[in-house]
């Protein structure tokens, strides 16, 4: 069986780390639900629009993987 690799930009997997360190150190779940729930947060925080795409990007393959 082949698998494909994700094609998953390195921003995107960094703001995912984190999303989820963040949770970590504030002694949050750390689910699915809330890793989202912290990148929307962080997208609504940033003014950077890379930074801002990279995140939504993050979002997207969180969301794709929920499915």
């Amino acid at each position: 069986m082949d698998h494909e690799k994700p094609n998953i930009p390195e921003e995107a997997l960094a703001a995912v780390g984190y999303a989820v360190s963040q949770l970590i150190k504030a002694g949050k779940p750390v689910h699915m639900h809330d890793i989202t729930a912290r990148l929307h947060e962080l997208v609504e925080q940033t003014t950077d629009e890379p930074l801002k795409r990279s995140l939504l990007h993050a979002v997207r393959v969180i969301a794709g993987k929920m499915n």
